[in-house]
């Protein structure tokens, strides 16, 4: 049998690695991941890899199965077997510890995995050093498991071990073993001699023991491997390792008071490193500067409290940190931006404010370090997408730290620095762009520490402005510069008229149009009721630059005026938007108006783009108006709807029109809300029918706002024959149409259910339309997208939380739960992903608090029905032992 299976194995194997089809590979790669879970995997893994003549990808997955099948199906093996197993893996370790290196790390797993679970063996680490300690090749071995042991320990969960097993077993396995650890290392490096490979080794074992919080801090103080971590450093084999050990025993020593002893042996070494540090930056050794880098960060984070405390005695550190902030790899840089946040954190204390003085200096040289780095380089053309953006990213982490550095040392202090930098570059004939950008580009990043009533250097800043160079990438970071200080032009409204035009020229410019036109929104929006008197102004600006700009800026540049719309009277409101919107909406008219036959693909995106131009101002324009007085924006919408009932009829089934013309839908929903309720029996005979005639998720997405908006009280019968009218085209859909082709379509209309069922449960609940929803959910249940199915699985969950209310919910899991119960459990073997495994265990819970008997039996059947290949008998009463219990 055995023999059989391994033929079969290695044909897998075979085609997995011999042929480039790439299903072939997929569907080897699946057969392979199957036979690992059968039992008779275990006799196979050790029949291939015994076999003399066995390749390297066979004996690697031979010994990839004994990891696998450790970690999860130990329980297939009872004591005596593992126990043979234990001693069969170290056998296999000792033939393999000349390699190869992979088989062997996939051995040392293994082992240190059953070593966790098979609580009867006691000695794991005196066992392991009497095997593995005595040779050159074994000691290797030794290493590799004692490095792997508390890594597993403490991060592998998958281990079905409880919590207290895994405590006591951590106890008895690592802690009892810490210190016996620590000395095996210490003399395998005292006697290493040149043995660099070795001394590489110990470090990472000694590096893994730290981090998993296993060695006491005072034996790492007394031990000679603290120093020799230090000495590493000196070696170019050793560096980064050394950096790994250095970095987390600083990190086991942020608990200053208690560590204080250590810290005093530690601290001395930071002057030579200083050293080294200035040495590796002057010779561009981008590796050295990253590793020192990281030592003093963590350093700095870790005696974050000292520093605060003793500044003077801690020079050494920031001037370290300052060094690496200041380097001129933008990879290495980010290291301190923590540091720096801490800090800022911390002297904005009480307890740590007084100190503040003696940072002044450090923080002044940070904002020149972080104006610097902000520059474009030279050769921006010759980057590539990627690394443009991934500069532009950079940006704004820096600015962050520009943010840290106003809170310590005054918004002015640090406004003043960007403006004196433009004026010399100004004086300067050779200055380039990105010399100049690069201080702008601050100012921007800034302006959320400046205070609105700033009045010592921001009117400077804004009359600066005007003396700029006219070229696009400068006026583009000025334009932003405007956009980002609008709140503060609100208290300065003298500037809006030089803002204003300065924002209308620069959207003659392709390169600056986008800035400008998002200027002008924060413009309006934080300056509305002083722009009240600009309106006229506004409008001829608007028809003039929404025929040229990018649709995106043109919506832009609608929300702008709409919020200068939303602040004037309301009796002024509905002439407003017949200036401003009517003559977008005559466009659409025009369009439609042609017919079917006559419109082009670019003119449904035209109509596309006008109609969620129109939604905007219907986002935006909410005056507050009193029920039962005439609503300015729902007049002016019964002005639109003959427009929109033509365009619903004609294109409601072209995408991209549905798409905004139900957002345009939902603007006059959520906006206003009573005052829309005569325009609501229109609106939802066209959902009804515009779903019916399209199938298009759209209208499900439009009628759910619809429900969670006015389906209580008196809208509860209107919104449950939305419902209805909705479901009968659904059930339709679902019918001539796979699943699995229609997720956004299942996601909407469950979504819609559940929301009736929150606000308004009791018409659907006393109807037998439930009946047939609960059918379709459960086919609903084999679809992959994960938000579909997050739907459906909502809807059950809600119907569970009603059962106390009906027993008519209750009726209907009785009599289709085994159903529910087989595909949830399918789609749990199968394909379901981690969210909606939470998901349906919560159902199951609630199921099982409800229906416990019945449950259980549906699950029993169900379990009882996998072939035992896959679930033996053993794991099937387990299961249900827990299940039950």
């Amino acid at each position: 049998m055995a023999t059989e299976s391994a033929t079969r194995v290695l044909e897998a194997l075979s085609s997995l690695y011999s042929t480039t089809d790439r299903q072939s590979n997929r569907e080897a790669s699946r057969w392979l991941e199957a036979f690992q879970k059968k039992p008779e995997a275990w006799v196979v893994a050790d029949y291939l890899i015994k076999l003399p003549d066995a390749n390297l990808e066979t004996r690697l997955f031979a010994a990839q199965t004994f990891k696998q099948k450790i970690t999860y199906d130990l329980r297939e093996l009872d004591v005596e077997a593992r126990l043979q197993l234990r001693d069969s893996l170290v056998d296999l370790l000792w033939q393999f510890s000349n390699g190869p290196k992979a088989v062997m790390i996939q051995l040392c797993l293994a082992i240190a995995d059953l070593a966790i679970q098979l609580l009867q063996w006691k000695t794991v680490i005196p066992d392991l050093v009497e095997k593995f300690g005595k040779t050159p090749h074994g000691s290797i071995c030794l290493l590799e498991i004692l490095k792997i042991l508390p890594e597993e320990m403490n991060n592998n969960t998958r281990l079905p071990l409880t919590d207290y097993e895994y405590k006591s077993r951590g106890e008895e396995l690592i802690d009892s073993n810490a210190k016996q650890v620590l000395d095996l290392l210490t003399m395998y490096m005292q006697s290493s001699g040149n043995d660099v490979d070795l001394q590489e080794r110990v470090f990472k074992c000694f590096s893994s023991w730290i981090r998993t919080g296993e060695m006491d801090i005072n034996w790492i103080s007394a031990s000679p491997l603290l120093e020799l971590s230090f000495k590493g450093l000196e070696s170019p084999e050793l560096f980064d390792v050394a950096v790994d050990v250095i970095s987390e025993i600083i990190y086991e020593t942020r608990d200053v008071n208690e560590c204080r002893s250590i810290i005093e042996q530690i601290y001395p070494c930071f002057a030579t490193m200083l050293q080294k540090l200035s040495e590796a930056i002057e010779e561009e050794d981008e590796d050295a500067v990253r590793g020192y880098g990281r030592i003093f960060a963590e350093a700095g984070e870790a005696y974050i409290n000292l520093i605060g405390r003793h500044p003077e005695a801690f020079g050494i550190l920031m001037d370290g940190i300052i060094k690496v902030s200041a380097y001129n790899d933008l990879e290495i840089v980010p290291i301190t931006f923590k540091f720096w946040y801490e800090l800022t954190l911390l002297l904005e204390t009480e307890t740590y404010k007084a100190s503040i003085p003696q940072f002044l200096a450090y923080y002044d040289a940070l904002v020149d370090i972080m104006i610097e780095h902000l520059r474009y380089p030279a050769d921006l053309d010759s980057l590539t997408a990627e690394e443009r953006d991934d500069f532009r990213d950079f940006r704004h982490k820096m600015g962050d730290t520009l943010k840290d550095c106003c809170r310590i040392l005054t918004p002015q202090r640090c406004l003043v620095k960007p403006m004196n930098l433009l004026t010399a570059l100004l004086n300067n004939s050779e200055a380039t762009w990105q010399q100049i950008e690069a201080p702008i580009f601050s100012l921007r990043v800034m302006g959320s520490e400046v205070p609105k009533d700033e009045n010592e250097v921001m009117p400077h800043i804004m009359e600066f402005l005007s003396q700029l160079p006219d070229h696009p990438k400068i006026r583009y970071a000025a334009t932003l510069v405007i956009s980002r200080y609008s709140f503060w032009t609100e208290a300065h409204p003298q500037f809006i008229q030089y803002q204003l035009n300065f924002i209308s020229n620069g959207m003659q410019n392709a390169e600056v149009a986008a800035a400008s036109a998002l200027a002008l929104k924060h413009l309006c929006k934080d300056c509305s009721q002083h722009l009240v008197d600009y309106l006229a102004q506004l409008q001829s600006f608007y028809v003039q630059v929404t025929k040229t700009l990018p649709f995106r800026d043109v919506l832009e540049v609608t929300e702008a005026v709409s919020h200068v719309i939303s602040v004037i009277p309301p009796a002024e409101i509905q002439k407003a938007l017949q200036v401003f919107c009517l003559p977008v909406a005559q466009e659409l008219h025009d369009i439609v108006s042609r017919g079917k036959d006559k419109v082009t693909n670019e003119d449904c995106v035209k109509m596309g783009d006008i109609l969620e131009q129109i939604s905007v101002f219907f986002e935006v324009i909410r005056p507050d108006i009193s029920l039962g007085q005439p609503h300015p924006c729902v007049t002016f919408i019964t002005e639109l709807w003959p427009v929109l009932d033509a365009t619903l009829a004609s294109f409601g089934q072209v995408v991209t029109v549905s798409e905004p013309l139900c957002k345009c839908f939902n603007s006059f929903i959520v906006s206003y809300g009573p005052h829309f309720i005569p325009l609501l029996p229109q609106l939802m005979e066209r959902l009804m029918n515009a779903f019916a005639n399209t199938g298009l998720s759209g209208y499900l997405w439009v009628s759910l706002k619809l429900v969670r908006e006015f389906s209580r009280n008196d809208g509860e019968r209107p919104c449950f024959d939305l419902i209805q009218g909705l479901s009968q085209a659904m059930f339709i859909k679902m019918q001539a149409q796979q699943i699995n082709d229609i997720p956004d379509v299942i996601e909407e209309y469950f979504r819609l259910v559940t929301a009736f069922l929150e606000n308004a449960p009791n018409l659907l609940l006393q109807d037998p339309l439930l009946a047939t929803i609960f059918q379709a959910g459960i086919a609903g249940l084999s679809i992959n997208e994960p938000h579909a199915l997050g739907a459906i699985l909502s809807f059950y969950r809600k119907l569970l939380e009603l059962s106390n209310k009906s027993a008519t919910v209750v009726t209907l899991f009785k009599e289709y739960g085994g159903n529910l119960t087989a595909v949830l459990f399918n789609g749990l073997v199968d394909f379901y992903n981690q969210d909606s495994i939470s998901d349906v265990a919560a159902l199951f819970k609630s199921l099982t608090e409800i229906l416990p008997s019945e449950s259980s039996q549906w699950m029993m059947t169900v379990v009882n029905a996998v072939p035992e290949e896959y679930m033996s008998v053993e794991i099937k009463s387990d299961f249900m032992a827990n299940w039950t219990g």
